[in-house]
């Protein structure tokens, strides 16, 4: 078995979790803000982005947890590590918010029958402020590349695109009667919000079901190990990902040497192509 070092996965997860604990801080800080900003309005805009903000707190609480755990180091028990724990997290993250986002769908279209005029003045303070905090928490996660951070840089971007909207939606108010867009918007951020998710959802499950990652084609890795010299055929090969960083691979291949140094050339050979698929640890066994 050849392993090889997964200190970049580690630095990922390091940065992931230090981004997650600073936009934990932020949105606790504007949840307690944006509760009474909703209430202070009327809006269902604001309500709506409440009872999101309520959700990002509890998500981001759980997906940090998760994401410092990931880090710690593999034993007899977890000889993998506890890396797919971050995987873990963008479920758990996913799952939440596409059910308060079908929460938002449903009083928005309650509320398209039921129009309630918000108030605007106040509409256009808690938008600025929603802005600057949830456009900082994207700011943070936005370039990870864990799973966690991309189920909750979704998250806070439909956020910032929600409070774009009420901003726009708060100015219009001022001079026009167009109360029926405050509902309008919060349908179309929650539909988008849940489609972008469900995206998330789906790819990180597929790692936890150790599918091949989409980014590599398995036809093409099978016909590399097949050109090496003195390799027969491939009996057996799995590749799979570990948590949407690091690929493990493991084969059995039916070898026409016993010869030492043949042995150790294709051992080479497949660490060579196993490196072209960011594989950290990969199992090889021969059959003679």
């Amino acid at each position: 078995m050849a392993q090889c070092t997964t200190e970049k996965s580690k630095d990922f997860h390091k940065k992931a979790s230090g981004n997650i604990s600073i936009t934990l801080i932020l949105s606790l800080l504007f949840n307690i803000f944006v509760i009474f900003g909703g209430v202070y309005t009327n809006s269902i805009a604001i309500v709506s982005d409440a009872i999101h903000d309520m959700t990002d707190t509890f998500c981001l609480l759980i997906s940090w947890i998760l994401e410092k755990f990931s880090l710690k180091e593999k034993n007899d028990r977890y000889t993998y590590g506890y890396q797919r724990l971050s995987v873990l997290g963008a479920v758990i993250t996913s799952c939440t918010v596409i059910v308060a986002s079908v929460i938002v769908v449903y009083e928005s279209l309650t509320r398209l029958f039921s129009v309630v005029t918000p108030d605007a003045k106040g509409m256009f303070v808690f938008a600025l402020v929603g802005i600057l905090f949830k456009g900082l928490s994207v700011y943070k996660v936005y370039k990870g590349q864990t799973y966690n951070e991309k189920a909750i840089s979704y998250h806070m971007l439909g956020d910032v695109f929600r409070w774009l909207a009420i901003l726009v939606l708060s100015v219009l108010l001022m001079f026009w009667d167009v109360a029926i867009l405050d509902p309008i918007i919060s349908l179309v951020i929650a539909i988008w919000l849940i489609y972008q998710l469900v995206k998330t959802l789906i790819d990180s499950i597929r790692i936890l079901l150790q599918r091949v990652p989409d980014l590599y084609n398995f036809e093409n890795l099978k016909g590399e190990i097949l050109s090496i010299d003195n390799v027969e055929d491939i009996l057996d090969i799995h590749l799979w990902s570990l948590d949407g960083i690091d690929q493990i691979m493991s084969a059995k291949l039916k070898v026409t040497s016993d010869n030492k140094d043949d042995l150790i050339k294709i051992r080479k050979d497949i660490d060579d192509i196993a490196d072209e698929f960011n594989v950290s640890e990969s199992t090889i066994e021969y059959i003679f």
